[in-house]
């Protein structure tokens, strides 16, 4: 078991990459609602699938929200039409497995090759196509029905598995949050100098927020432009920020509250107070274990990455996270 501060700090770490749940149930209570929605599950689970011959039923007794961070700087206004800009360029799905008191979180290729839903000009299905994870949020207004559609796709991928809530920031979030805590501290794993001089390969360097932003963002411009290499330091960064933020408010109850409200209008969710509440005392009580990806190869299409994930890898996956043994 984990103290309280610790799942908060845990579950901050993972926001500032579009990953984060707990801290804002204190935040809701003391300000008011800054997020809202009504639905029971993000998607309409299913029973189960067949595989190598056997029927494989998903469990009732575990949570799944997906968190996304989106690619654009403005927040998602729900008057854009049925389709906006905003690509969820980083995906995680939070697993919290009540049974076995721990949490695993699944890190989602952006790239990742997989059925989507068009929407039409009323917001109603259009039929589906093939395409990158990430393009699932451009199809409706950028607000709700974006993140709906979203969770779908990744329903899919996942052989139609049920996502309770979802949870969205704007990758603003991860400058403000960065300088709120004074930098956070890492070993650079690529050549940033065309972009930053100070960000040299192979040396430890306390990115501000400015910099923290083009490191967990950047790939196009640096010799390995895949994005398999940019999660490795999205994950190498959020480790950091953790042990940062572990140490930082020391005596201030509110330190990590007054921190959130900071970001508040980046984020949207379909979270209530009360889901996010249970949410909290269920981790508090959870061991987390790594963040893990998704096997798979990354190829070049016609014009972007495109990653296909590994069957055998992706069945045994779902298998072991989402289904009854």
């Amino acid at each position: 078991m984990v103290s309280s501060r610790k799942v908060l700090v845990i579950v901050i770490s993972s926001i500032i990459l579009a990953l984060g749940v707990g801290i804002l149930v204190p935040m809701l209570q003391g300000q008011g609602a800054l997020i809202s929605g009504t639905h029971n599950s993000a998607t309409q689970p299913g029973k189960g699938f067949e595989y190598q011959d056997t029927w494989y039923s998903f469990r009732d007794d575990i949570q799944t929200i997906l968190v996304m961070g989106l690619d654009k700087y403005e927040r998602p206004e729900e008057s854009w039409g049925y389709l906006n800009n905003q690509q969820a360029d980083f995906l995680m799905l939070l697993i919290v497995d009540k049974a076995a008191g721990s949490c695993n979180i699944l890190h989602l290729n952006r790239d990742t090759m997989t059925e989507i839903n068009r929407l039409g000009v009323a917001g109603d299905a259009a039929g589906t196509f093939v395409g990158q994870l990430a393009l699932a949020h451009t199809y409706g207004s950028g607000g709700s029905d974006s993140c709906l559609n979203a969770t779908k796709a990744v329903s899919n991928l996942l052989c139609g598995i049920k996502i309770d809530h979802y949870i969205t920031m704007t990758m603003e979030a991860v400058e403000t949050i960065t300088d709120y805590i004074g930098g956070v501290e890492v070993e650079i794993l690529d050549d940033f100098t065309s972009i930053d001089p100070d960000m040299v390969q192979g040396q430890k360097v306390l990115l501000n927020g400015k910099q923290a932003l083009s490191y967990v963002r950047t790939r196009r411009e640096l010799d390995d432009s895949s994005n398999l290499h940019r999660m490795e330091r999205q994950r190498q960064f959020m480790n950091a920020f953790y042990q940062k933020l572990l140490n930082c408010g020391n005596g201030d109850e509110n330190y990590l509250t007054k921190m959130m409200l900071s970001v508040s209008d980046s984020i949207v969710s379909d979270c209530t107070v009360n889901q996010l509440s249970s949410l909290m005392e269920e981790l508090g009580s959870c061991s987390l274990n790594a963040i893990s990806p998704l096997d798979g190869e990354a190829v070049k299409g016609e014009e972007f990455m495109e990653f296909y994930v590994d069957e055998q890898s992706l069945k045994s996956t779902i298998i072991s996270l989402f289904c009854k043994s």
